[in-house]
């Protein structure tokens, strides 16, 4: 028999003693007295569950087979029923409580927001607090057409809005806007200038009037192609001019980072608890909530709740204080120019920006003040043309 079926009927546990025991239990299937979880306890004594209505026959087969039976419990569902019978004031807080379980998952009391990127989570939960969605809201209420108009219209940077309620969590997922493409105008008169300063190697003019050659020297911002075009008959045309400009350039770029170093050891943890109650929180602990000089703390919250069933907004929180000694190291020098070298490579692709490349490097390194400075020098080779308004 499953252990949910013998819960769910009432049953009789009793002792048997007696010089033999297993003639009992002959006896009983003889009769057609149905029992379970017959266990012995040594060669004269067992334990096994029976029916309460069959007690009384099962004590007369006991006697003829020189056996005494002993009640040892009442169980299942129909026992614990009559127990509670009379517990008028126990059944009805149990009746109360489940009836505010069943009330509370109208309500929400958890607003989780995903898929925002530059939007704020706080500034998505200002306006769905606006719009009536917040903590505590008697969510059968919202209207999702609604909710989404009226946010996005507080919040421009938002494309599209949806709230969905699993028990007492509310999900607002979101979706921001792509900003629009940077539209040029390819009519507009445009001259190419100088990204950098550098000596030109080679050139390629799409459209325009060139205004250098390879082997000149140009500074940053001078016109190489200009957007003006004169014609055979001396007239002038103004055109978007393009081209790709390929210089050499020239970079100087430095690092710098302390030789010694402050680090945080751990010297000692605390533990202390607050009980959150909606809004309000209550310290269960002496003394203000700061944490002192060189302390961190590691926050774990336990929410009153049953995932899927329902969510109260009671939370017990744990915080364990951690205390540091602060302690002055050395650093590695090998390893911290390692590192800037390393820093500094990083910034001159970044600068590069994929419109060239290195045509050699080389690193020099020295201290001053507490400091060690690594220098970066580079030759590159590079397109420094950039596209101009013309004015």
């Amino acid at each position: 028999m499953s252990a949910r079926r013998i819960y769910l009927r009432s049953s009789v546990w009793v002792q048997i003693e007696g010089a033999e025991p297993p003639r009992f239990l002959n006896a009983l299937a003889e009769a057609g007295i149905r029992f379970w979880g017959a266990e012995p306890e040594d060669d004269f004594t067992l334990r096994l569950a029976l029916r309460p209505r069959d007690l009384e026959t099962a004590r007369t087969l006991a006697l003829r087979c020189q056996c005494s039976i002993k009640t040892l419990k009442l169980r299942g569902a129909p026992a614990v029923r009559r127990r509670l019978r009379h517990r008028v004031a126990l059944m009805a807080g149990l009746a109360v409580c489940f009836a505010l379980l069943a009330a509370s998952r109208l309500f929400v009391w958890d607003i989780e927001v995903e898929g925002n990127e530059d939007v704020s989570k706080g500034e998505i939960l200002r306006a769905l607090a606006e719009c009536g969605v917040e903590s505590g809201s008697f969510w059968p209420t919202w209207s999702a057409d609604r909710i989404k108009n009226e946010v996005i219209l507080r919040i421009p940077e938002l494309a599209w809005v949806g709230v969905s309620v699993d028990s007492s969590r509310a999900t607002v997922r979101v979706r921001e806007r792509d900003e629009a493409p940077e539209v040029t105008d390819k009519d507009a008169p445009y001259s190419v200038t100088a990204r950098r300063t550098g000596i030109i190697e080679r050139t390629e003019v799409y459209l325009g009037a060139p205004l250098v050659q390879a082997g000149d020297a140009v500074l940053e911002g001078e016109t190489l192609v200009s957007g003006a075009v004169k014609s055979g008959l001396g007239t002038v045309r103004y055109v978007h001019a393009s081209a790709k400009i390929e210089a050499r350039t020239y970079y100087e770029l430095t690092a710098a980072a302390p030789l010694e170093y402050s680090e945080a050891v751990e010297a000692g943890s605390r533990t202390r608890w607050a009980l959150v109650v909606g809004n309000e929180r209550l310290n269960l602990y002496p003394g203000g909530s700061g944490l002192g000089e060189n302390c961190s703390k590691v926050t774990t919250e336990h929410a009153l709740e049953w995932l899927g069933v329902f969510s109260l907004p009671v939370s017990l929180v744990r915080e364990e204080i951690l205390e540091y000694d602060i302690v002055t190291r050395s650093a590695d020098t090998a390893a911290l120019q390692q590192r800037l070298e390393t820093q500094l490579a990083s910034e001159l692709e970044r600068q590069l920006d994929g419109r060239g490349e290195a045509l050699s490097q080389s690193f020099s390194a020295g201290e001053s003040g507490g400091l060690l400075y690594v220098t970066l020098r580079a030759e590159c080779l590079e397109d420094i043309a950039a596209e101009t308004k013309a004015e």
